[in-house]
């Protein structure tokens, strides 16, 4: 008996020993940023807080990685400084554009800046408002396909309305996201647009949004398709004051 509780403690101090090891890899010292691009505008893509991120995999050390996401911007900006000095796929990802090229083999240092460039599937132009009497809003705008061949059914055009500068599908007024507040579409481009130049026929029109005096308004409007991820495209952000 004595003897198995000898054995007992001592395979316990090899355990405590082993966990009291110091652990000798260096954490996650590298930062990476940059800015992902319209390819057709030449501008930051037009886009939400945090509604699509760069996808990062780790390929030093395993053949099937784990995916790491970072974030994107409202102005298409993205950084992280708490990444590990490896070899990485990169890929913008889960966003309202065409799959975007992967870079491969990149070598991420103690630090590094990696810009992208994508496709959107809309754009979202001529967005016109009118504040009416009883301060309702009517906003309308038109849209262009960059590309038309295989592009996804459009589903529906809609504003957004926020309290602060940052406006789109994550930060938005929850009472103005309704159905009667939006344009139901789901037709291919084909029935709404030129599939030669991409412009659209339509003019797409919310009417008698009611806004409240005294306040400001940051107002964009948003299309999307029918993609997996089915994100919005967006429109710039109108500052409107309510008298």
């Amino acid at each position: 008996m004595r003897t198995l509780f000898l054995y007992t403690a001592l395979a316990g101090l090899f355990f405590l020993n082993a966990c009291a090891k110091t652990d000798n890899y260096d954490g996650p010292n590298a930062s990476m940023q940059g800015q992902v691009m319209d390819k057709v505008t030449k501008k930051p893509l037009l886009t939400g807080q945090g509604e699509f991120s760069i996808r990062l995999l780790e390929t030093s050390w395993s053949d099937n990685p784990a995916p790491q996401d970072l974030a994107v911007r409202q102005d298409g900006s993205y950084s992280n400084s708490k990444l590990f000095q490896a070899t990485y796929t990169l890929q913008p990802y889960g966003g309202p554009f065409w799959p975007a090229e992967k870079i491969e083999g990149f070598q991420l240092g103690a630090s590094a800046e990696q810009n992208f460039e994508v496709t959107p599937y809309l754009q979202i132009k001529n967005v016109k408002w009118t504040l009416k009497a009883e301060n309702k809003l009517d906003v309308s705008c038109s849209l262009t396909a960059p590309v038309t061949a295989g592009l996804p059914q459009v589903i529906e055009v809609r504003p957004f309305l926020s309290l602060t500068p940052y406006c789109g599908a994550g930060n938005r007024i929850d009472a103005y996201y309704k159905d009667e507040y939006r344009t139901l579409i789901n037709k291919n481009w084909s029935e709404i647009g030129d599939m030669q130049t991409g412009e659209g026929t339509e003019t797409y029109t919310i009417n008698d949004l009611p806004l409240k005096s005294g306040y400001t308004y940051y107002v964009r409007m948003g299309a999307k398709v029918r993609d997996t991820y089915e994100k919005f495209n967006y429109s710039e952000i109108e500052v409107i004051k309510v008298p």
